[in-house]
């Protein structure tokens, strides 16, 4: 072995010995060492990460401009028309402005895209109109 040639060393993961590479077992403790390390498995060539396959990977969701979110006016309608029967009865034109402003606040905190919040709430406001004329409301 040459002076300046330099050996890899293996430390062992019980004592913290260093043991020359290819050691099977710790010289201090007589713990079995790996077969090859992982920093000389990469280092080598050997090692190799595994690629996920292109079907796994995820896919970024496809968000288009043109989805209405739909459930939003339709659950924001359903709670004004329900708040403003039970509130309205209670407590009169102060229930009734009570029922939009927790519909509002339900609207701006359930719509995904806050940009299309304000076309939200007046679709929710219209849809409820509309479902309390139909039903008598």
């Amino acid at each position: 072995m040459m002076l300046n040639e330099e050996v890899e060393m293996v430390y062992c993961p019980r004592c913290g010995e260093r043991n020359r590479e290819g050691s099977r077992f710790c010289r201090n403790c007589g713990t079995l060492l790996e077969e090859k390390p992982l920093k000389s498995r990469f280092i080598s060539g050997e090692f190799r990460e595994t690629p996920v396959r292109e079907d796994l990977r995820a896919k970024p969701r496809e968000t288009s401009r043109d989805v209405f979110e739909w459930d939003t006016v339709i659950m924001g309608a359903a709670i004004l028309m329900i708040l403003t029967v039970i509130l309205g009865r209670l407590m009169g034109l102060l229930g009734v402005l009570s029922a939009v402003l927790i519909v509002l606040i339900y609207v701006l905190s359930a719509a995904r895209r806050k940009s299309a919040a304000p076309l939200i709430i007046i679709m929710a406001l219209l849809t409820a109109a509309a479902a309390s004329a139909l039903l008598g409301i």
